[in-house]
């Protein structure tokens, strides 16, 4: 079964988020934050679902031990559906957006023969440098012709 965070629970998020900026490490600038995630979609394409969680959680602005939990349930998330449409075939990148220099949100298509997901990476920007709060994915392709 694939998950994807609720509006409020997203908000709470974002709210921890502000209690734990201080021992994440931050990413510069968007040009940063896209090579980062690029690379989170490279790992997850090889089925190394948790070392990018693991490896991203380095920028993460929110409880850690939540957000690696939330990897592993991911990474066997996967593993079920790989079973049934076999391995991801690539990724595509779809969008970036911003809102002022406050948020930034990368789109990405996990495209597999038969399905695609939609992953969504959030980063937020409290002072200078950007973390990540969120990272979700699902598999409503409906929604992005809205």
């Amino acid at each position: 079964m694939i998950r994807t965070l609720s509006p409020a629970l997203s908000g709470l998020l974002l709210l921890a988020a502000l209690s734990f900026t201080a021992q994440a490490k931050t990413l510069p600038n968007t040009e940063k934050i896209e090579q980062t995630a690029e690379f989170f979609m490279e790992q997850v394409l090889a089925g190394e679902t948790e070392s990018a969680y693991s490896l991203i959680s380095a920028y993460l602005g929110v409880n850690l031990e939540t957000f690696l939990e939330r990897g592993t349930k991911t990474a066997q998330d996967l593993k079920q559906l790989e079973s049934k449409t076999g391995k991801p075939l690539s990724y595509a990148l779809l969008k970036t957006q911003n809102v002022g220099s406050h948020f930034y949100k990368i789109t990405y298509l996990l495209k597999y023969k038969t399905a695609a997901l939609v992953w969504e990476l959030n980063f937020y920007q409290p002072d200078k440098g950007w973390l990540l709060v969120d990272v979700t994915f699902n598999g409503d392709i409906n929604a992005l012709f809205e």
